[in-house]
């Protein structure tokens, strides 16, 4: 192998241990959401999971079970969107550039 090819596979190493240390520590990361004007609240990680649900209770007592469920859906979803932009934008600035495909990570 000559120098230039055992360069960049080091740097290939390396940048792959570092995304794999960012994505540890973005898991550790939370970012909230909600909808129904905060009627819904939930806490997603950056590694995608569903920490935390709150629901104001004032929405058990309308029965209106339909309305809760839509409600639960578009707070996580966005929740969701939103930790993995925020992996996205971190992993870019690690990778700077290189043009890898967004949702790589």
């Amino acid at each position: 192998m000559n120098g230039n090819m055992s360069k960049m596979l080091k740097h290939v190493q390396k940048m792959q241990s570092q995304m794999i240390k960012m994505q540890e520590e973005l898991s550790q990361r939370t970012v909230e959401a909600s909808s129904g004007g905060g009627a819904v609240r939930c806490v997603v990680s950056g590694g995608r999971e569903l920490r935390e649900l709150v629901i104001d209770p004032s929405l058990l007592q309308e029965n209106d079970v339909e309305m809760l469920q839509d409600l639960i859906v578009a707070a996580v979803n966005e929740a969701m969107r939103t930790a993995e932009k925020m992996m996205n934008d971190e992993m870019a600035k690690l990778t700077g550039g290189m043009g890898l495909p967004p949702g790589i990570f």
